[in-house]
């Protein structure tokens, strides 16, 4: 009956042109329908009498996601593949043309991230017989970090490893095997009351870390990341550190992108955050040269009679010495008297001009008018707003204003801070 409604929806799905002497072309809608009358298994999908030996081909993206898919064995997809949140736990014969397979919430990407941590584990304790992150004055800014993470964690929630824990949970797990054995044969109740014991024991020492039981995990900005070692995978927090600089920093940059983000600082940030930092000397030379142009067109409006002065500075001069030598007429001839008079008459309509210091100083306090409201005028003028506000000052006020723990711990916006080394390192936990 079900391989008769299979046939049935194979010949609704697939035509003669689909199949050719070495693949079968599929549509992703078509694949994904057929699967589940093959319990969801792609390779019981190929080892069909009909497609066997044949590349199966889906020409498109192929989305799966959230499934129950088994497996796809050899397949080719002309896009991205999604297997997210599946049954799937191999890729292996997967081939996406998209360059792209998504895995997340599979068995395999679970065993995957497992190896990844074994290999983490593994790089530590390489670490850990080096001594490279001992605390012996030597420390780069990633092994500070480490250990001021370290300090601050067995203060609040973690024991310190002691002498001795290693050697002890070989033997307990020695005695642990034997009393299992013996529970096996005679059900002992005294005997599972220490078994319990041997176990709380056990995973007592197993909980204690040193700062090698802080595995790296990427950073953000300055900020290092870190997460703390379990028994069989890294805690799923992540604890951000650095020391105030590397903090600051890292709250300003994630401030701005936040800016970015809201599509302009504008949208972002409060109206007095903007008030106070639209930067006035770049408004001001966004308009200095038409003031400029304004002034220079417009000297007599700006500008009293005593302010202008003989473009031809030998005018002036000139003027002076007949105004000497007038005042001393009685040693003039008529003459000479009447001409002195003349060329005084043609000197004084000599051009004017208005010297440039008194130019600049006039433009300058013109500037200082028009951006007394920098925000009425940006609007007047439909400015945008955005190039004429200082982001780096913006970004420090809110900084300032709202704390470390609230621009960069979305989690909770919590923060906690550690002396080390002489500095304050400030802590962000972040769960996934």
């Amino acid at each position: 009956m079900l391989e008769s409604k299979i046939k049935k929806v194979l010949r609704s799905l697939i035509t003669e042109e689909d199949v050719t002497d070495t693949q079968v072309i599929f549509t992703p809608d078509e694949y994904a329908e057929l699967l589940p009358y093959f319990g969801w298994s792609g390779v019981a999908v190929a080892n069909m009498k009909q497609y066997r030996g044949k590349e199966i081909v889906i020409n498109g993206k192929l989305d799966l996601s959230r499934k129950p898919v088994k497996d796809l064995g050899e397949i080719t997809v002309m896009g991205t593949v999604d297997l997210s949140n599946t049954q799937i736990k191999s890729i292996d014969g997967i081939t996406s043309k998209g360059a792209y397979i998504s895995t997340w919430g599979t068995p395999y990407q679970k065993q995957k991230d497992y190896q990844e941590y074994l290999k983490q584990l593994r790089k530590q304790e390489d670490m850990r017989e080096m001594g490279e992150w001992d605390d012996d004055g030597t420390l780069d800014d990633k092994g500070k970090c480490a250990n001021a993470l370290f300090k601050y964690l067995i203060s609040t929630s973690h024991e310190p490893k002691e002498e001795g824990d290693k050697e002890r949970l070989e033997q307990l797990e020695a005695e642990k095997e034997r009393r299992e054995q013996i529970e096996v044969e005679t059900e002992d109740d005294e005997n599972l009351a220490e078994l319990e014991r041997i176990n709380d024991e056990i995973n007592e020492i197993e909980q204690r870390i040193d700062v090698y039981d802080l595995i790296p995990d990427g950073r953000r900005y300055r900020l290092y990341g870190f997460k703390v070692a379990g028994a069989d995978k890294a805690s799923k927090t992540t604890y951000y550190i650095g020391d105030e600089y590397d903090t600051e920093t890292t709250a300003i940059e994630t401030t701005l992108e936040t800016f970015d983000s809201a599509g302009g600082v504008e949208n972002a940030v409060s109206e007095w955050v903007i008030n106070d930092n639209i930067d006035k000397e770049e408004l001001k030379d966004y308009f200095r040269d038409g003031e400029y142009d304004n002034v220079r067109d417009n000297l007599e409006d700006y500008f009293d009679e005593d302010d202008f002065v003989y473009s031809d500075p030998k005018v002036q001069e000139r003027i002076n010495e007949i105004t000497e030598l007038l005042e001393d007429s009685e040693s003039l001839s008529q003459e000479e008297y009447d001409e002195l008079n003349e060329e005084l008459d043609d000197l004084k309509d000599s051009d004017k001009d208005v010297p440039e210091h008194l130019i600049d100083d006039k433009v300058e306090s013109l500037l200082d008018d028009l951006v007394d409201d920098p925000k009425e005028l940006i609007r007047n003028y439909g400015l945008d707003i955005s190039n004429f506000i200082d982001l780096n000052a913006a970004a420090k006020q809110v900084v300032d204003s709202d704390g470390y723990g609230s621009v960069i711990n979305y989690y909770d916006g919590t923060e906690d801070s550690v002396e080390y080394d002489g500095k304050t390192y400030y802590i962000f936990e972040i769960e996934e």
